[in-house]
C-alpha cells in the first residue's frame, strides 16, 4: 500500500484501488492528488497482471471535485505554451484513464462533483448509493466544462441530457443517474461496499484476455463515437476563463453557498 497525504493506493493481486483520502474537504481534487493518479495510470499501462482499477473515497462523499479554496492545479507561469501544458494536466489524466487495459470501476457515494463526475464518467463501471449527488457546476462558476467534459458526458449518457446537466449545472439525483444509465448499479447506504466488491467479482470471473480486450473495444467505440479528441481547445478556454474576473467573483459566490 501506497499511503500519500490525500490518497490512499493499494495493491491486491489484480485490483489497484486508488481512495481519496481528504473528507474534511469532502475529496477535493488537488494537484498531489493528481500527481498519484497520472503515475499509477502510467504504471498500469505496463502492467496486464492487474486486471481492475477501483476509485472510491473516505468519508460521507466521493468528490466535490476541485478545491477551489486551494487549487486542484499547479501554479501556472511561464509563456502561452507552457501555461497551456500545465492547464491540461487533468484532461491529460482523463485521457490516460481511457486508455489503460485495466477494467475501471468508480465506488461512489455522496456528492460527485465538477471535475469528481468528470473522473467517475471517465471509468467504466459506476456503482453508486441512494444518496449519491451529481453536478456539473462549471457554468455556475464562470467557465466552461472543461477537461473533454461535455463529449465524454455525451458519450455516456446522450447530447440531450448532457445538454440539461451541464447546461443547467443542477444537482442530479441517484434516481436519474439510473434512469440515465449514468450509473449500473445502486446500493442503499451503508452497502456501497458489498456491491462494489460483487462487481468486482463478476468481472474477475470473466477470463483475462477477452476482458481486456473488451474494455479495449469499449473504449474506442467511446472515442469513435463522441471524441475525445473534441476537447483540443479545453486548455486554451480553461486558462483564459481563469484569468476572468467574473470567474473569481463566481467562485466565492459559490464557495458561499456551500454548506459549512
Amino acid at each position: 500500500m501506497d499511503k500519500h497525504e490525500n490518497v490512499i493506493v493499494t495493491y491486491e493481486k489484480e485490483i489497484v484501488r486508488i481512495k481519496f483520502n481528504r473528507p474534511k474537504q469532502l475529496n477535493a481534487l488537488n494537484e498531489s492528488i493528481r500527481s498519484v493518479i497520472a503515475s499509477t495510470l502510467n504504471e498500469l499501462m505496463e502492467r496486464p497482471d492487474i486486471r481492475l482499477l477501483v476509485f472510491s473515497g473516505e468519508g460521507k462523499s466521493f468528490c466535490s471535485g476541485a478545491d477551489l479554496k486551494t487549487t486542484s492545479y499547479p501554479k501556472v507561469e511561464g509563456d502561452w505554451s507552457t501555461r497551456r501544458n500545465l492547464t491540461a494536466t487533468w484532461q491529460r489524466l482523463l485521457e490516460q484513464l481511457d486508455r489503460i487495459p485495466q477494467v475501471s470501476i468508480a465506488s461512489i457515494q455522496g456528492h460527485v462533483i465538477g471535475g469528481g463526475a468528470l473522473l467517475a464518467t471517465a471509468c467504466d463501471f459506476r456503482v453508486i448509493t441512494k444518496d449519491t449527488i451529481f453536478r456539473i457546476p462549471e457554468l455556475a462558476l464562470g467557465i466552461p466544462n472543461v477537461w473533454n467534459g461535455t463529449p465524454l458526458l455525451a458519450r455516456e449518457v446522450g447530447l440531450p441530457v448532457t445538454r440539461d446537466w451541464v447546461m443547467t449545472a443542477r444537482k442530479v439525483y441517484a434516481d436519474e443517474l439510473m434512469s440515465a444509465h449514468w450509473a449500473q448499479r445502486c446500493a442503499e447506504e451503508g452497502e456501497l461496499g458489498q456491491a462494489t466488491e460483487t462487481l468486482i467479482g463478476e468481472l474477475l470471473q470473466m477470463p483475462a484476455a477477452p476482458l481486456a480486450l473488451t474494455r479495449g473495444m469499449t473504449s474506442s467505440l467511446g472515442r469513435g463515437k463522441s471524441g475525445m479528441q473534441l476537447g483540443w481547445a479545453d486548455a486554451d478556454l480553461q486558462q483564459w476563463a481563469l484569468n476572468e474576473d467574473e470567474y473569481h467573483a463566481a467562485v466565492e459566490a459559490y464557495l458561499g453557498s456551500m454548506p459549512k
